[in-house]
């Protein structure tokens, strides 16, 4: 999505219209953030994740920090970052998620 998505930062008139042609599509962050809050929620419930935790705006942490590290995973090539399972691993602990 994000790679469709930087042609339309090309001029304020594409980015408007992108903007409609995505919301007409429901295909905003909402979309990614939704269903990895409704998972945490699961999680809470089933006592894995700590009680405490806001599972919408964890959503949102993990969803950047992953998104980061696949950007620097791309553009700087995968043996300038560490591997994604220890990547994930430290996001969800520094999160602390766990409970």
């Amino acid at each position: 999505m994000q790679s469709a998505a930087l042609p339309a930062f090309t001029s304020p008139s594409v980015t408007v219209r992108f903007r409609e042609v995505v919301r007409g599509l429901e295909l905003g962050p909402r979309s990614e953030i939704l269903p990895l809050s409704a998972y945490l929620k699961a999680e809470q419930q089933l006592g894995r994740v700590a009680e405490r935790v806001d599972p919408e705006a964890s959503a949102r942490l993990l969803l950047a920090g992953c998104f980061r590290h696949a950007y620097n995973e791309l553009f700087f090539g995968a043996d300038s970052v560490p591997p994604r399972d220890t990547s994930a691993e430290e996001i969800v602990r520094e999160l602390r998620l766990e409970s």
